[in-house]
């Protein structure tokens, strides 16, 4: 029943993609639980309403990763489902992966072979999704950030510590909606976005709850809850979580934006510039100023023992055999945050955008 059902849909989108005339491929490929890889084949069209749609016409098997076997597969697709895509596909887009965008052995190749006007356009989401990569790796402070966002998410991902974290949200905010913490996609950044969000929003919630556990009889859920607890509550922390938040505030909602089926070219482009500006302008002093007195004052309400940078003894380096000048050292704690991790982290932002886009 089941199948007819679905048959019988499938019927009628290939119909309203026939009547169209013209359309393009989005194709992604992804394994199931079984460890299959799957290739999903999405079709971007016009209705008869002129209304842009994009359906999802067929799940396959993909035995080949490379390109000439992902091809293979497409082309088995559209002569099941008669899909005259030689004459009537416009456009094309995949991820950065080089079977796919590669320019004599991807997907993207084969198909031009036989069909020059199927132009490549390179998923705009995909390519912003490279960019927060880009800044999640561009200094150890913040891959070591991200490392304990990860241990911390796995951790209560336990269906016992979800239930503590839960219900010590109902205690600390009896108004407010409950949240689970969601696990990291490495596809899906804006996933780590949502995790910044829930510990900023429920961060009392998430220190008794770690706390609780490191009381726990059980040692490495004991050893494990200390640690995390130490961590979260340092001045470091909290300065790098609304940095990073402050950022996906920004790359979040263009994110969201550019998936929109109705979203064109020139608008999207619009879009990443609109936000690249904004991201530029949080590089000025006054913002920094204002991040560290929010984290100051994020600190004191959550009453943490630390509210700013501890002070670290500046270690010089020893001078050579006639060697005379001695290079400068950035003592002040406030200037090392900003020159080692508050620029960096918007510097390579900006420029990521701007280069992949």
């Amino acid at each position: 029943m089941l199948n007819v059902l679905g048959e019988m849909v499938r019927e009628n989108i290939l119909f309203k993609i026939k009547k169209s005339g013209v359309f393009s491929f989005i194709i992604d490929t992804t394994k199931d639980v079984s460890n299959i890889e799957q290739l999903s084949l999405v079709i971007r069209f016009i209705n008869e309403n002129e209304v842009v749609e994009e359906r999802l016409v067929a799940l396959e098997n993909v035995s080949d990763a490379r390109g000439i076997g992902m091809f293979n597969v497409l082309c088995n697709i559209c002569e099941k489902y008669d899909i005259d895509w030689e004459n009537q596909l416009c456009a094309q887009s995949y991820d950065g992966a080089s079977s796919m965008q590669g320019q004599y052995s991807g997907v993207r190749a084969y198909i031009q072979g036989k069909n020059p006007r199927a132009i490549y356009v390179w998923c705009f989401s995909h390519i912003l999704n490279l960019v927060v990569v880009d800044t999640c790796d561009t200094s150890k402070t913040m891959r070591n950030f991200f490392g304990d966002l990860q241990s911390l998410i796995a951790f209560l991902r336990a269906r016992k510590r979800t239930a503590i974290f839960l219900n010590q949200q109902k205690i600390c905010y009896p108004d407010k909606r409950v949240c689970r913490m969601k696990n990291f996609s490495s596809t899906r950044w804006t996933s780590h976005g949502h995790a910044l969000t829930v510990i900023f929003e429920k961060y009392k919630a998430l220190t008794n709850t770690l706390q609780e556990l490191s009381n726990s009889t059980e040692r490495d859920t004991s050893s494990m809850a200390t640690n995390l607890v130490s961590t979260i509550s340092s001045f470091k922390f909290v300065t790098h979580l609304l940095l990073m938040k402050n950022i996906f505030e920004h790359t979040n909602p263009l994110s969201i934006h550019l998936q929109s089926p109705s979203l064109d070219f020139i608008t999207a482009l619009t879009m990443v510039d609109n936000c690249a500006r904004k991201l530029s302008e949080l590089r000025k002093d006054l913002h920094l100023d204002v991040l560290l007195a929010d984290a100051k004052m994020f600190s004191l309400e959550n009453e943490l023992e630390e509210v700013w940078f501890p002070e670290k003894r500046v270690q010089r380096r020893k001078l050579m055999a006639g060697e005379k000048s001695n290079d400068e050292v950035v003592s002040n704690a406030k200037d090392n945050f900003k020159i080692q991790v508050y620029f960096t982290v918007l510097d390579q932002i900006c420029t990521s955008i701007t280069s992949r886009f």
